[in-house]
């Protein structure tokens, strides 16, 4: 099915995501730095570039949502880049509205707070990493417990926040997920 270029492209709840910000945002990803990267609109990949960007607007609004719900503000750090174990941990979309958004940041600090590993959890991971960390166990150990439970904290946001997604989000026909087998430019297929 194809897009309708008008109306809702999805609503968050009551909240619609209307497809005149999906085109704003994409046409301000056109006018950025990577244009020259992006995909041809009329091409599946240019399609599916559209959907990804409503399940980016999606998101965005559902911690807009969660986060004036608990009465959270955005902290004063600026956006940063996307590392590539940020998006294995919590998915691509979450890991972009993260880095993104100072909310988002402050949303998961309210939801997953980091907690250290465990000593034994931590002990594990460092038996099991030894080629990683030459030194003695006792000058690592604060600083892995720490970094364990800080990617810890990421999982669980990320699934609490793709719980929340899928209470609150409808899709419109035509801005299903683009890994979403029903659509014909779907990439993801087994």
């Amino acid at each position: 099915m194809t897009a309708s270029h008008e109306g809702p492209a999805a609503w968050v709840g009551e909240r619609p995501i209307d497809v005149a910000t999906v085109d704003e945002r994409l046409e301000a990803l056109r006018r950025g730095p990577y244009a020259a990267r992006l995909p041809h609109p009329a091409t599946a990949e240019g399609r599916n570039l559209r959907r990804w960007l409503v399940q980016v607007l999606t998101v965005e609004a559902v911690v807009e949502q969660e986060a004036h719900a608990r009465g959270l503000s955005a902290g004063d750090d600026p956006p940063r880049r996307v590392t590539l174990a940020e998006a294995l941990r919590t998915g691509g979309v979450t890991a972009a509205v993260v880095a993104a958004h100072p909310l988002a940041r402050s949303l998961r600090s309210a939801v997953a707070p980091p907690v250290p590993a465990s000593a034994a959890d931590t002990a594990a991971y460092y038996d099991r990493n030894r080629d990683l960390f030459p030194e003695d166990f006792a000058l690592v150990r604060e600083e892995l417990a720490a970094r364990l439970g800080a990617s810890d904290a990421e999982r669980r946001f990320a699934r609490w926040l793709d719980e929340r997604c899928a209470a609150l989000v409808r899709l419109a026909p035509g801005y299903e997920h683009p890994g979403d087998p029903r659509h014909p430019d779907a990439v993801h297929r087994h």
